[in-house]
């Protein structure tokens, strides 16, 4: 049975000098998950990443790695490996013994150390690399090669530094999927700090969005873009339509709001925090808006536009739409599920309706 408190990080906090880089955080993190640290430059993910390797000592608090303090242990006798943006291959030596590195002092035969690496080269999809040099390999080739080289020691959690971040876009989407296969193949507890929201999405178990230090929301990727608990999550995670407003009251189970833009709402709460009266800001996905050229038989959680803007991008087309009450456009989104063999007709100033489902509208108290 698996421990939901393999990694425990309890009121942990970093500082240098005045700046708090790490300001007081505690969560626990589940053996064999995937879990990511996800957040802009400058928010603290790649610190903890380093106390948890033990490059830094944190000023307050404590980390625990399978029941074992952290505290004062060097990087060479934690449970954990640690794997770069920049690949770190020795370019002098080949696939093969970049890969054995660090079993030099394991204590196992050649002939074992060699059996290993073998095992390695199949499990990241490189047999008969061996021989090849470094400089013989391509960009996902020696990713791939130093995740070998992490993974061959067997650490009880892997540590990943952007380990994608040099790749192209194409390639990048592939290691992905790549990554998180082998996650799931070696079955061991991979900590993953990424910048990009979408890298983080696809590969997650779990997702702590951070900043400035502190870990804002700890959910799965559907949970994260579906219900944000915060405005500055719901933000950070994918594109949305913000609107200010104020609670009327309430009509069954759902929450009225007058809001800037779109009148009268009629929305599900979406999380505890939302107050029985005051300010709130209802939150709408691009997807989740529907959009009409002819005005909709419906009494609520409708709201009339004009047309701003469209582009077709293949998959899906985007709207850009001005509604009263709101500065920006509305932006919406649709599927392109039929054939289109025009581009989208946006007729400048275009009349338009937008509407909605109550659950699609999110309340953000804060």
């Amino acid at each position: 049975m698996s421990r939901e408190d393999y990694i425990s990080i309890s009121n942990t906090s970093k500082h240098f000098g005045s700046v708090k880089a790490v300001d007081d955080i505690s969560f626990n993190i589940g053996e064999g998950e995937f879990f990511s640290l996800l957040g802009a430059s400058g928010c603290g993910k790649t610190t903890l990443l380093r106390m948890l390797a033990g490059f830094e000592q944190p000023t307050l608090g404590n980390i625990y790695i399978d029941g074992q303090p952290q505290a004062g242990v060097p990087p060479h006798q934690r449970p954990v490996n640690m794997v770069f943006q920049s690949y770190a291959i020795f370019p002098h030596l080949n696939v093969h013994k970049n890969i054995a590195y660090g079993m030099r002092k394991s204590g196992l035969s050649k002939a074992e150390v060699d059996k290993k690496v073998d095992e390695m080269l199949e499990l990241i999809k490189l047999p008969g690399y061996g021989s090849r040099g470094a400089h013989q390999l391509s960009g996902g080739q020696r990713q791939r090669v130093a995740l070998a080289r992490a993974l061959i020691k067997q650490p009880k959690v892997l540590l990943l530094d952007e380990p994608l971040g040099a790749l192209d876009k194409k390639l990048r989407e592939q290691m992905q999927l790549e990554l998180r296969a082998l996650q799931r193949d070696v079955g061991i507890t991979f900590v993953f700090v990424t910048h990009d929201q979408e890298e983080a999405m696809t590969m997650s178990d779990r997702i702590a969005v951070m900043s400035l230090g502190k870990v804002l929301q700890i959910d799965s990727p559907t949970r994260l873009y579906e219900v944000p608990q915060i405005k500055e999550v719901a933000d950070f995670i994918g594109t949305i339509n913000f609107f200010e407003g104020s609670i009327k009251g309430k009509e069954g189970d759902s929450v009225v709001v007058d809001a800037k833009g779109l009148g009268t709402v009629h929305a599900s709460a979406s999380n505890d925090s939302v107050p029985e009266s005051g300010s709130i800001t209802v939150a709408v996905r691009p997807e989740k808006f529907n959009l009409s050229f002819q005005q909709p038989n419906v009494q609520s959680n409708v709201a009339e536009g004009t047309m701003q803007a469209a582009a077709y991008l293949g998959d899906r087309s985007h709207y850009y739409v001005q509604v009263e009450g709101r500065d920006a456009p509305v932006a919406v989104a649709a599927q392109n599920a039929q054939r289109q063999m025009e581009t989208v007709n946006a007729d400048e100033h275009a009349k338009v309706w937008l509407t909605w489902e109550e659950d699609s509208a999110l309340l953000l108290s804060r």
